[in-house]
This record gives C-alpha cells, structure tokens and sequence, in this order.
C-alpha cells in the first residue's frame, strides 16, 4: 500500500480548488517508493469535463526526473463534480495513441490519482489503469 504524505495531498486539493470551474492535472515525483513533490501542469483542454496535459510541460519534467533521479510516482487529476474514479476519456487517455487500450498504457508504472472536489474534505483516490482499460483500485496510506 503505497504512502503518501498529507502534505502531497493538501496540494494536489489546493490545486483542483484554485483551477475551478476546470479540472486541474498534475504529476507527482518520488524518490525511492516516497512521494516528493507536486509539479502542476497545465490542462490544455481547460474544460471541467477533461484534462490534457500540456507537452511541453511533461517533457520537462521528464528531464527533471532524470537529472534528480526521481521517478514518475502518480499522474493527478481532479473532478469537479463527478467521484474520483478514473472516467472513459481519463482511461483512453492514458495510452498512446489516445484510445490504444489493447497495449500498454503510455506509463504502466505509474498510478492515477483522482481528487474529487464533488464533497468535503476533497476524496482522494488512486488506480492503475491497465492493458484493456482495465481499471485497478490501489488502497493508498495518507501519513
């Protein structure tokens, strides 16, 4: 069970409130196993209904990981008004191409994390999207 610090949480929330009436997006790296930091990006869909993460942004964080030897812990998400349950589009987008479920997905290590802003306090929840758009809770420890 994966342990995520409440301080990690409190940002993802923060940031799905401050991106209302849209859904906010994210990536969260670690060190080892331990979830460290919250790096924002931008949804350029800028919609309540989905998320498309900008690129650009990605793409550098992918060279951050790299230079700081991080990994990829969890891609976030909120929902507005809907649970924190990975939709149709938020599981077709999690392969490339968008929709190519009958292969990996684009990151099969990493775990999707949906923050609801649907009640209060927000709910957190993680998964992991899977060959077939197969969907998988993983119970997270919130310390």
């Amino acid at each position: 069970m994966p342990r995520i610090p409440r301080a990690i949480i409190d940002e993802m929330a923060a940031h799905a409130r401050e991106d209302l009436p849209n859904e906010a997006c994210g990536m969260v790296h670690a060190n080892g196993s331990m979830p460290v930091t919250v790096h924002r990006v931008k949804n350029d869909a800028a919609s309540p209904y989905r998320y498309e993460m900008n690129p650009l942004q990605m793409m550098r964080l992918e060279g951050q990981r790299d230079r700081e030897g991080e990994m990829l812990f969890a891609i976030y998400h909120s929902h507005v008004g809907s649970a924190a349950y990975p939709s149709p589009t938020a599981v077709r987008m999690a392969f490339f191409p968008p929709g190519e479920v009958d292969q990996e997905p684009a990151y099969p290590e990493t775990m999707y994390i949906l923050v609801s802003l649907a009640s209060e306090p927000p709910d957190v929840r993680a998964f992991w999207i899977r060959r077939g758009g197969e969907i998988v809770e993983e119970p997270i420890e919130i310390t």
